[in-house]
């Protein structure tokens, strides 16, 4: 069983643990994250995960046509994640289904995984990696659901939130870790707090930054950190055009 949870995030892993598993199979050949970002860092373009998203539990909701949204998004971006969360984010595995048969780019499908089905899940909808969050995981969850993700040749992003999350993440091996500036808990943003987080991580680990990115300023920064990608979600949601901005 994942950890001890409370709140909103107990209730969407209790959802998440319900979860019917789906029975298509994937449509559409296998594209690498975790390789486009090193494409990208190595051409010297700044490696934007746009992501879909709907409603989130810190405010959000809006609504724009996923399709068109993750076209404007494919030609710039270096992948898209897909919140496929139903409860609290809006999301679905129809949506990511959908945007999964329309592009040609690595697709992250972002939710609160916690059993193989769920990847089994992933796959099959066509995405090309998940989220794999270190808080609401054992950390025999988090290697087990990590080695079960790359049998699918899919290579895994793992989300921290604090030096803790962090030990556990590069104990189990992670070769690509999120630091997301939100403690999803409280809700709240600490960038300092993922600043120094960001700057423990060793060089050899592909470093994700994730949320409250709004400005080029911001990505300009934490690129001299060595952060690799930046997922922003929020800021292309409200305005999609500041994609062309940000790379």
């Amino acid at each position: 069983m994942p950890r001890y949870l409370k709140g909103w995030l107990k209730d969407v892993v209790d959802l998440s643990l319900r979860r019917t598993p789906i029975s298509i199979s994937r449509q559409r050949p296998l594209f690498s994250l975790y390789n486009r970002i090193i494409e990208f860092n190595k051409s010297k373009i700044n490696a934007i995960i746009a992501e879909y998203k709907r409603r989130s539990p810190s405010g959000l909701d809006i609504e724009r046509d996923p399709i068109e949204y993750s076209k404007i998004m494919e030609k710039y971006a270096v992948g898209l994640s897909i919140l496929t969360e139903e409860k609290y984010f809006g999301g679905s595995y129809d949506i990511l289904r959908k945007i999964s048969s329309n592009v040609s780019i690595p697709i992250l499908m972002k939710d609160f995984i916690v059993k193989e089905s769920q990847i089994d899940d992933a796959f099959n909808l066509g995405a090309d990696t998940v989220l794999l969050i270190v808080k609401i995981l054992t950390e025999r969850e988090l290697e087990s659901l990590i080695n079960y993700a790359r049998s699918y040749k899919m290579e895994p992003l793992v989300e921290v939130n604090d030096e803790k999350d962090l030990e556990i993440a590069l104990r189990v091996g992670a070769k690509m870790i999120g630091v997301n500036s939100r403690n999803l808990e409280t809700l709240l943003i600490d960038k300092e707090k993922q600043r120094k987080i960001l700057e423990m991580i060793p060089s050899n680990v592909i470093k994700v930054a994730e949320s409250g990115i709004s400005e080029k300023k911001e990505i300009e920064e934490l690129s001299k950190l060595g952060v690799n990608a930046f997922l922003i979600g929020t800021t292309l949601m409200k305005n999609p055009e500041k994609i062309k901005e940000f790379i």
